[in-house]
């Protein structure tokens, strides 16, 4: 029983870190929000995840990978995406299986690339899994739920043009972080804001900032109402804040929403290029935008707003002796 006990603990525990939490409980509640929500949707994403954990246990797996849940936590966010984009069918079940029986692999063969730069998959090996599927969905009969990506994102109408400014900012940032785990529900979102809230105070106000900063860079950007009140151009924002809110590596307020931001502009440059060829950008911008900021913390590297002149004068005086060395040298010559 105690296994089993800690086993459950850790399946959730690994759950919870698609908010960067290593808490059973919170994974309970958002598996919980989600069968509330999209009950079709939670049962596919406990199916790859259970999987995932599975083969994690069973067969050699890297110690990060099993203390993170990577592998449990990829094949969720598998199953939320394929139900999502795909219309129930017995070859969509199909497919479901075969990818988290694939998934695995992915997770692994991306962990032995990345750690070379000191970086983490976090959940690129299920968008890699899901392109695969999208792109070969007419040769497995696959149907795409056209109202889960539009090709032409800019042309949307808008949400509700009847309401106020405010109220449809405030919609459009829980619509974001409902989209984030593929239930473009607003009700959704402030479900599971208010459930981060309650573990953890401090990074459901990066979450909710973060997203907030992404999502008025693409109201400053649109030229209308429309894409902006979906959350397409803001649904990575808020987890790239509470990502670097949560790394051991100190990130200020300051570093962290300008990355937020930054976001944005990769998430609308991601879905200009992939759309032509006919990829939608799933979570890449948030992955992009992280691996950005683990990068560019480059030992003994300053990254303040304005080089440090102490650090210039070592090297000046490096300089100093070797002057003095050529001048003896024409000298004695």
């Amino acid at each position: 029983m105690k296994k089993i006990s800690a086993g459950i603990q850790e399946y959730l525990s690994g759950i919870a870190n698609a908010f960067f939490l290593d808490h059973p409980l919170f994974g309970a509640g958002l598996l919980l929000l989600v069968s509330a929500f999209d009950f079709r949707a939670f049962l596919i994403a406990l199916y790859s995840s259970l999987l995932g954990y599975a083969f994690s246990r069973n067969y050699s797996t890297p110690k990060v990978l099993k203390h993170y849940g990577l592998i449990s936590l990829n094949g969720f966010f598998f199953g939320l995406a394929m139900a999502h984009f795909f219309e129930s069918s017995v070859t969509l079940y199909l497919c479901v299986l075969l990818g988290s029986l694939a998934l695995p692999y992915f997770v692994k063969a991306s962990h032995e690339v990345l750690q070379h730069w000191k970086l983490s998959p976090f959940i690129f090996p299920y968008i890699a899994v899901v392109w695969i599927f999208w792109l070969s969905a007419p040769g497995f009969s696959l149907t795409l739920n056209p109202q889960a990506w539009p090709p032409e994102i800019a042309a949307l109408p808008g949400l509700h043009t009847a309401w106020g400014l405010p109220l449809r900012l405030a919609d459009a940032l829980f619509l974001s972080a409902g989209r984030l785990l593929f239930i473009p529900n607003a009700s959704f979102g402030l479900a599971a804001t208010a459930l981060l809230f309650v573990f953890s105070p401090r990074r459901a106000i990066y979450f909710i900032a973060g997203t907030g900063c992404a999502l008025l860079g693409s109201y400053l950007l649109s030229t209308g109402a429309g894409v902006w009140e979906y959350g397409y151009f803001s649904y990575s924002a808020g987890l790239v804040g509470l990502g670097l809110a949560s790394f051991p590596q100190k990130y200020s307020w300051r570093t962290i929403f300008i990355f937020c931001t930054f976001s944005c502009f990769i998430t609308i440059a991601a879905d200009q290029f992939l759309k032509r060829i006919g990829l939608p950008a799933l979570s890449l911008p948030y992955v992009l935008t992280l691996w950005l900021a683990i990068l560019s913390r480059v030992p003994r590297i300053s990254l303040s707003w304005a080089p440090d002149q102490r650090l210039l004068v070592p090297a000046r005086a490096q300089l100093k002796p070797a002057v003095h060395d050529v001048h003896e040298s024409e000298n004695a010559a």
